[in-house]
């Protein structure tokens, strides 16, 4: 329980929703069951128990391997989108032994990782039927770019006749006439949808778990969270469920579940995807804007669906709200890029592995481009905590009332990240006034401004003339479950609206190399709330670091640039991965 009774939870009308929660369940289960019985049952008796699952550190890969054909393995793990879309037009493969191969992958991601909110496979059975006859009534011409490829969707996004509940309970029986626009541009590319994937209550933690359906597991680590808040998506693809995710990132909700996955996400600038039509409890709220975008195992398919969905789709002709600008390809960098790297944000110390991680990269890319410590540029402690502060207000500045809203109907019970949200900002969970809201929003654009000025601007106007910045993505590696409480390293971005893209850097957590560095002379913690709650938890005399807890977590950085330099930021993410040799995970 988190200790304190919110207005909206009512045990009572809660009890009457049960019945429902488990009929969802139970469907979604039935649906599995019916589409191979035999391959279930397999699946059953060898994947580990769920308490197994939650108790050990346990990986997808070697039940991938064990429980798929090899001609199925061989298509949910070599094969990027690209691939994907050749094979069948070369008549290699067919749209329906491709989505076979990911509708089985997805049941073992599922029954390993608990990521499915609902299956379609159904729908997407019959979509393969469509375009394999659509291919060869037209001489081998595909649908679109993305024709045939299984696309995993966070399943806060309306789907058309299909319950969509964005994980709130009393939403259960919402069932919406119109797909999300983006859902719709992606449909006519030639996706193939097979899976929606789970999220957690209140869509704003960066971790997953709900009422309905319980806890999101890492598949790299079982014990460990996948993130949030499409953690759902980030174990699907980690875990070769889907060949791409697309998922939303108001605070960093693309870029931790791929951080701790061991993924590539991508924050877009906002207004490049529509937000229409999507579930959630942050109506009206324009200060931060969320960002749609995907989470894949390549920089390159980043980009190849980031130029289709734009290039192709249009979204600008579907919804006024985004811009009618072009995917811009090919990108040309600077023959000598200049990188900041912040090592430290000056308000909460990142964890040992994820220092550790942002050294050797640095050392790694100094041959390659002109790096500067931003160390002595960067923001004050005392800045960054007002920063901060002021960023994470901007979701809770009506006083929760719209998530109170969303969760009335059924009187669910508040779990303690949603609690932990709903106390963001000095404000504590109160309201602020519209005089208060205008001024979050113009420190929002002066901090915009300055950050462009500082760091992004011409050298002749005294600007460091960045092309990008290089910051971790988040304080440690995965993390562990209910723990991931700071947004700092991400959210900072949405604030100010700069694209960033999630990368792995073939690191990980070391037990015995990332220990403490404060009792051998190493920087000292910060004095202030939010170092605290990292590092020191509920107990104020001890630190609450202890590095067995993130046995093999991946270590992920991130890139970063100005608003509309969306096609740099990959651009210098594949320069990066390249250097640093990363595979398709």
């Amino acid at each position: 329980m988190n200790g304190k009774v919110y207005p909206s939870e009512d045990p009572g009308k809660y009890k009457s929703f049960i019945p429902l929660i488990d009929a969802y369940n139970e469907a979604k289960l039935k649906q599995i069951k019916e589409y191979d019985p035999e391959f279930y049952a397999k699946c059953v008796e060898i994947i580990p128990t769920a308490e197994e699952l939650d108790a050990s550190p346990i990986s997808f890969m070697k039940y991938n391997k064990k429980l798929l054909s090899p001609m199925d393995f061989e298509i949910v793990t070599n094969y990027s989108m690209q691939e994907l879309v050749a094979k069948q037009i070369s008549k290699e493969l067919t749209a329906l032994s491709i989505i076979n191969a990911y509708i089985k992958s997805a049941i073992i991601s599922h029954l390993i990782t608990n990521c499915a909110m609902q299956f379609l496979i159904p729908e997407a059975l019959a979509k393969a039927n469509y375009l394999d006859k659509f291919l060869s009534k037209n001489n081998g011409e595909v649908i679109g770019p993305l024709h045939g490829v299984p696309i995993s969707i966070k399943e806060h996004m309306n789907y058309a006749g299909k319950q969509t509940c964005g994980s709130y309970v009393g939403c259960l029986d919402n069932i919406p006439r119109e797909s999300a626009i983006n859902i719709k541009i992606l449909d006519k590319l030639g996706a193939n949808f097979h899976i929606r994937t789970s999220q957690p209550q209140s869509l704003m933690w960066l971790d997953t778990a709900n009422n309905i359906i319980g806890r999101t597991r890492n598949p790299l680590s079982t014990r460990m969270s996948p993130g949030g808040s499409s953690g759902g998506e980030g174990a699907c693809v980690a875990s070769h469920g889907s060949c791409i995710g697309f998922g939303g990132d108001i605070g960093g909700s693309i870029r931790v579940p791929a951080a701790f996955t061991n993924l590539f996400g991508f924050r877009p600038t906002t207004r490049i995807f529509s937000s229409l039509n999507n579930l959630g409890g942050g109506k009206g709220q324009e200060t931060i804007i969320v960002s749609q975008g995907p989470l894949a195992r390549s920089i390159e398919e980043i980009d190849f669906f980031m130029e289709s969905f734009v290039n192709k789709g249009i979204p600008s002709n579907y919804d006024p709200s985004c811009l009618p600008l072009p995917w811009r390809t090919p990108v040309e960098l600077p023959k000598k890029i200049k990188i900041g790297c912040l090592f430290d944000d000056n308000l909460v110390t990142p964890f040992p592995a994820i220092s550790r991680g942002m050294k050797l990269v640095v050392e790694k890319l100094a041959e390659n481009f002109e790096l500067v410590d931003l160390k002595n540029y960067w923001y004050s402690e005392s800045e960054m905590e007002s920063i901060y502060t002021n960023a994470i207000a901007c979701f809770t500045s009506d006083g929760n009332q719209t998530q109170y809203d969303m969760f009335e109907k059924s009187g669910e019970p508040i779990l303690p990240l949603t609690s932990h949200y709903f106390q963001f900002g000095d404000n504590a969970g109160k309201p602020l006034s519209v005089y208060d809201v205008r001024m979050l929003a113009y420190e929002r654009d002066n901090l915009r401004l300055d950050l462009y000025k500082k760091f992004f601007g011409r050298v002749e106007d005294g600007s460091l003339g960045l092309d990008f910045i290089l910051a971790p993505s988040y304080v440690g590696p995965s993390e562990t479950p209910g723990n991931s409480l700071y947004w700092g390293y991400t959210v900072l971005w949405n604030y100010v609206d700069f694209p960033s893209c999630v990368f792995p850097t073939g690191l990980f957590h070391e037990t015995t190399t990332d220990v403490l560095p404060f009792s051998n002379g190493g920087p000292k913690l910060k004095n202030n709330q939010y170092e605290k709650m990292v590092w020191y938890g509920h107990n104020e005399d001890k630190i609450n670091y202890d590095p067995k807890n993130y046995v093999g977590g991946p270590i992920a950085l991130q890139l970063i640039s100005r608003r509309f330099a969306d096609e740099e930021v990959l651009e210098g993410v594949k320069k990066i991965v390249d250097i640093l040799n990363i595979p398709r995970s």
